[in-house]
C-alpha cells in the first residue's frame, strides 16, 4: 500500500477541498491520471495521480477541506495489474442462518421512515381525540379546517402492523389554503454549499468584523475636474490615459502618506500597530467565484498610467485564475468600486489586517453649487472604513477630506507629486 498526501499546489497555501472525485475505491488509475478536482483561494485545479495502481481508499470527501501534506489517497501499487475489490463479507451460501430480522426503530420524535414503512392515514379517535388528519408530507391538500398533521414517533412490530401513530397539527400553509393547491406545488427553497473561496471569504469578513471595531465616513466629492482631466489624458496620441479608477487610487495612495494610520496593521497580541513602508494597495475583484483583493504593491511608486496598467493586470489575472497567492493576501490599504455596479456608496468591511478601505461610489451628474452658482457637476460619494483602535474620526475624516480635496482639483496632486 502507498499513500498519496495532499501536496503543496504552489501557492503557498495550507488547504484545499475537494470539490470533485474523478475516481472511487477500487477503480484502477494509470500514471498521470486525473483523481480529484480541488479548490484553493485561487482556483479549481485538476490533480493528477502520481502513482499507476488501484484505489484503495479515499482519506476525503467531496466538499471536505483536508490540509497540505494529509493523507488523501491509498494506493495498491502492486496489485494495478487486474486488481479487483475484496468481496464484502456474509453469510456462506447454505449457512443456516436466518435472515435479519427488521429491527424497531429507537422511540422519539421526529423518525424519518422509508418506503417500506407506510404510515396509514390516522383517525382522530386513534391520534388521541384530535381532528382527522391528513398526511401533510404527502402532497394532498389538507381538510377544510385549514390544518394539516405531522405524524411523529416510533415504529414498532406489534401483531404483524404497526400501532397509530400521535397526530400533531399546525397551521396549514397560506398557498395551500388560499390556492387549493397541494403545498408540493409550491416553489421550492433551496440551499447552496458554501465552499472554496466564498467560505474562506465568509471566515475571513467574519473575522474581520467581529474583531476590529469598525467605523464609518462619507463625503460627497465634485469630481468633475479628475473626469474631465482622466478623458483629456486619454485623447493624448502619445499613450492611453489613466482611468478614473487609478486617478482616485493615485490620491488615496497620496493621502495615505499624509495619513499613516490607514496604512498599518493592528497586532492585538502584542499591543503594537505596524505602519506599513510601502502602500501595496488592494483592489477588490468581483470573480465568478466570489470577491478577492488583488494587491498592487508599491503602489507608491506609481503614477496614474502605470496603475491603471497595473490594476488591469491584477485584476485579469485574478477573474482567469492565474493570480499568485502573495498577491491576494499582500495588501495593506484596500479600494473598493462599488459604482461599477451602479450604487451610490456602501460601508465596506475591513479586509482582515489593515486599518482603512475606501468605497467609491457611482459618479452621477447632479445639480451642486459651483463658482456661487448652481451648475450640473459630476459627483460621487467617497467612504472610508476603519478600524478605530488604529484611527480616530479626525484622522479618518482628515484622509478622506484629503482625497476629496484632490479629486476636486487634480492639479493640485499633480503640482504635489
Amino acid at each position: 500500500m502507498t499513500t498519496f498526501h495532499l501536496p503543496d499546489l504552489g501557492e503557498g497555501l495550507n488547504e484545499s477541498e475537494i470539490v470533485a472525485w474523478k475516481v472511487s475505491e477500487g477503480d484502477a488509475v494509470a500514471l498521470n491520471d486525473v483523481i480529484a478536482e480541488v479548490e484553493t483561494a485561487k482556483a479549481v485545479v485538476d490533480l493528477t495521480s502520481p502513482y499507476a495502481g488501484v484505489i484503495r481508499r479515499l482519506y476525503a470527501g467531496e466538499g471536505e477541506t483536508i490540509d497540505v501534506g494529509a493523507p488523501l489517497v491509498e494506493y495498491d501499487v502492486e496489485g494495478a495489474e487486474g486488481a479487483e475489490p475484496e468481496p464484502e463479507e456474509g453469510p456462506s451460501e447454505g449457512s443456516d442462518a436466518a435472515p435479519e430480522q427488521e429491527s424497531a426503530v429507537p422511540e422519539g420524535p421526529d423518525v424519518a421512515l422509508g418506503p417500506d414503512h407506510a404510515v396509514p392515514e390516522v383517525s382522530g379517535d386513534a391520534a388521541g381525540g384530535e381532528p382527522d388528519a391528513a398526511p401533510g408530507r404527502s402532497g394532498e391538500p389538507a381538510g377544510d379546517d385549514g390544518r394539516v398533521s405531522v405524524l411523529v414517533g416510533s415504529v414498532k412490530a406489534d401483531r404483524g402492523s404497526r400501532p397509530a401513530r400521535r397526530a400533531r397539527t399546525f397551521p396549514q400553509d397560506p398557498f395551500v389554503r388560499e390556492s387549493g393547491r397541494p403545498a408540493s406545488s409550491a416553489p421550492a427553497s433551496r440551499r447552496e454549499r458554501v465552499s472554496g473561496l466564498r467560505r474562506r471569504t465568509a471566515e475571513a469578513m467574519v473575522s474581520s468584523a467581529f474583531t476590529a471595531p469598525h467605523a464609518a465616513c462619507f463625503l460627497q466629492v465634485d469630481v468633475t475636474e479628475t473626469m474631465r482631466l482622466a478623458g483629456d489624458l486619454s485623447a493624448s496620441p502619445r499613450e492611453d490615459g489613466p482611468s478614473f479608477l487609478a486617478l482616485v487610487s493615485r490620491a488615496i495612495v497620496i493621502a495615505a502618506g499624509r495619513t499613516p494610520g490607514v496604512n498599518a496593521t493592528f497586532h492585538a497580541e502584542e499591543q503594537e500597530i505596524e505602519f506599513h513602508a510601502h502602500v501595496d494597495l488592494g483592489i477588490a475583484v468581483a470573480t465568478d467565484r466570489g470577491l478577492v483583493v488583488a494587491s498592487v504593491d508599491e503602489a507608491e511608486r506609481l503614477d496614474a498610467v502605470e496603475l491603471t496598467h497595473r490594476i488591469a493586470e491584477r485584476a485579469a489575472a485574478a477573474r482567469d485564475g492565474s493570480i499568485s497567492a502573495e498577491a491576494l493576501t499582500s495588501s495593506t490599504l484596500t479600494v473598493s468600486n462599488v459604482g461599477v455596479f451602479g450604487v451610490d456608496g456602501g460601508i465596506p468591511i475591513l479586509n482582515p489586517g489593515e486599518s482603512a478601505i475606501v468605497a467609491i461610489g457611482a459618479v452621477r451628474r447632479m445639480p451642486w453649487e459651483h463658482g456661487g452658482e448652481v451648475a450640473l457637476r459630476d459627483v460621487c460619494t467617497l467612504t472610508v472604513s476603519f478600524d478605530h483602535r488604529v484611527l480616530d474620526g479626525r484622522e479618518a475624516s482628515g484622509f478622506l477630506r484629503d482625497i476629496g480635496g484632490m479629486l476636486t482639483r487634480p492639479g493640485l496632486a499633480l503640482a504635489r507629486g
